[in-house]
């Protein structure tokens, strides 16, 4: 399975799990307890995974991600998300140095 990001068309993609922006927390009062709710925020939802990629595709990722750019973002099922991209680390495939492993974040800011 994988997923489109921009220009670029993953290897595989694992991992997809999308992490909502849930703005209540419970506050602790003398008698109880009292929630504090601001909703959700889905500008605030983050959408993370880990994808291996083509060496000629490094770069583009690479300033997506420099440049802070917004970028179509094609999921598993074929639904378009225009996301921020997040390159949270990455490391060259064992066996095969040139492709390289990513876990990325996107945003929806």
């Amino acid at each position: 399975i994988v997923i489109k990001i921009g220009e670029i068309t993953t290897l595989s993609v694992t991992g997809w799990n999308v992490t909502p922006d849930d703005r209540q927390t419970q506050l602790e009062t003398h008698n109880g307890v009292a929630v504090q709710d601001f909703g959700h925020v889905e500008v605030g939802d983050t959408i993370s995974c880990t994808v291996t990629i083509r060496p000629e595709d490094a770069f583009k990722l690479y300033f997506y991600w420099n440049n802070r750019s917004r970028v179509n973002v094609v999921d598993e099922a074929g639904v378009v998300h225009n996301l921020r991209v997040v390159i949270k680390n990455y490391s060259p495939v064992e066996h095969f140095p040139d492709y390289s492993t990513v876990e990325l974040e996107f945003w929806r800011v």
